[in-house]
């Protein structure tokens, strides 16, 4: 029996079945297993927010009621793309910054 299952936390994911197991293995090994589930986690919490943030910020600049029509759709699909490729703009710069 695993430690997490032994003190009741044993939930695991499907995918996470490495992580859990019952071998030792090694110790570093280990960590980088655990280090991999938690980005993946941030990364996924990161995606959850930024679709959270373009929908709300995207939808109250393109719509005036509780219903869209057909040009306020298309408004926020532009609003959706722009918003991404702004993103990944910034991203592209910080990562040219960082590298120098």
């Amino acid at each position: 029996m695993g430690v997490l299952s032994w003190v009741g936390l044993g939930g695991k994911k499907s995918g996470d079945d490495e992580l859990f197991s019952d071998d030792a293995g090694n110790g570093s090994s280990q960590a980088d297993k655990i280090k991999q589930v938690y980005q993946k986690h941030m990364a996924s919490k990161y995606l959850n927010e930024l679709a959270s943030q373009i929908s709300f910020k995207c939808f109250m600049k393109c719509s005036n009621e509780s219903s869209m029509n057909t040009s306020e759709n298309g408004c926020t699909a532009l609003c959706c793309d722009r918003y991404l490729d702004t993103i990944n703009f910034v991203r592209q710069v910080m990562s040219t910054r960082n590298s120098r």
